[in-house]
């Protein structure tokens, strides 16, 4: 017998799909990447073009995210290499770090964000996982008093925080900041890198 749309079966069909739909958005989900056919119909040939090219989807959009990654990696390392002293660059890798996110939010969200591509790719998690080090041994030389363990935690803490910043303002909707997007930054490495003057 199929349940109807109203009275009790009806609410508990209702309630039986929230739950269903509910179980399926427990696992990470891939962000959404253009389509082959999209692609190709962009560009003005048709979807057997592509195939000229890549193999597949799959392989033209892991080009995708290797060029946009690379990108990101080159934009943040000039900016953190121009920089003078260890807070310097913190704050240069911070600010170009959410710069280029916020500037690039669909290649942001693919590259960082994808969860199959982020699996089977050790690029980005050796880049971050080099970066962090970096950071946290300029944490420690901006704070003499911590410890290596404590200040790899502060870096992968900093660089969750830009993570919030940046997700935060690409999904602001209607939300008006109080401060500039600058001002946020690096009030956040200021939280991090200067932990030492607030203790008691």
């Amino acid at each position: 017998m199929t349940v109807g749309t109203a009275g009790k079966g009806g609410r508990d069909l209702r309630q039986a799909l929230i739950e269903a739909a509910s179980a399926l958005l427990q696992e990470p989900r891939p962000a959404p990447a253009p389509s082959l056919r999209a692609v190709a119909r962009a560009c003005g040939v048709s979807a057997t073009a592509v195939y000229l090219h890549f193999d597949s989807g799959t392989a033209l959009i892991e080009a995708v995210l290797e060029r946009h990654f690379a990108e990101a990696r080159t934009w943040t390392e000039a900016a953190v290499a121009a920089a003078e002293g260890p807070r310097e660059r913190l704050d240069a890798f911070a600010r170009t770090y959410v710069d280029w996110a916020l500037t690039h939010p669909g290649p942001y969200q693919l590259v960082f964000e994808s969860v199959d591509w982020l699996k089977e790719t050790d690029t980005v998690r050796t880049w971050m996982e080099n970066r962090t080090a970096a950071m946290g041994e300029d944490l420690r030389a901006a704070d003499p008093t911590i410890g290596e363990t404590e200040a790899l935690e502060r870096a992968e803490q900093l660089w969750t925080a830009l993570h919030g910043i940046i997700s935060g303002r690409c999904r602001q909707g209607r939300h008006v900041w109080r401060r500039s997007v600058t001002e946020e930054v690096t009030s956040m490495v200021t939280i991090f890198a200067d932990a030492h003057r607030h203790r008691s």
